[in-house]
């Protein structure tokens, strides 16, 4: 459930960045930190067509209810491994789904995720966390003004004060 939350929280902060340029999503990769509180059932990315991506995730959760999520969001560019990279940020994500015009970038974004998710309330979650058919469009973030490269975005979930999962979003930005 945490994974998911920090991938919907992932790609609700850095929907903007995708958007400028030729963004190809290229790999998902989910990984569960404590694999005796979560566990991830289904984590992948689909190739629709060209240009054209779907993420699917179940994030199964054995402890529930989760009343206090913690989000952290770091952006890093491929240099000889990957190097940090712009921003990176940590935020309630309980609070944020509470009063999300906190957030306002976020919040301008997010909506369009919350249609193919099920973490679309504020806490306390007392269910696993799924994302289906959640569609990346080659040229979405188009307006971006980040240089050509390789980027990895990583998003760290963290429960009752313990990292429980870790998302990294590979992307590259050709013009």
């Amino acid at each position: 459930m945490a994974k998911r939350v920090g991938f919907c929280i992932l790609f609700t902060l850095l929907w903007p960045i995708l958007i400028n340029g030729r963004f190809h999503l290229k790999n998902v990769v989910c990984e569960s930190l404590d694999t005796s509180y979560s566990d991830f059932k289904q984590c992948e990315m689909k190739v629709i067509r060209r240009g054209v991506s779907a993420f699917y995730m179940v994030w199964k959760i054995y402890s529930v209810p989760i009343a206090n999520v913690d989000v952290n969001l770091s952006l890093f560019k491929r240099s000889n491994g990957y190097r940090p990279f712009l921003f990176n940020q940590s935020l309630d994500y309980c609070y944020y789904m509470r009063n999300p015009l906190a957030y306002p970038l976020i919040n301008m974004v997010h909506g369009s995720f919350l249609a193919t998710s099920n973490i679309n309330h504020s806490c306390p979650y007392d269910h696993d966390m799924i994302i289906k058919d959640l569609f990346y469009q080659e040229n979405a973030l188009q307006d971006l003004p980040v240089p050509n490269g390789d980027y990895m975005i990583q998003i760290k979930v963290a429960m009752d004060k313990k990292y429980r999962a870790c998302f990294k979003v590979h992307v590259s930005k050709i013009d």
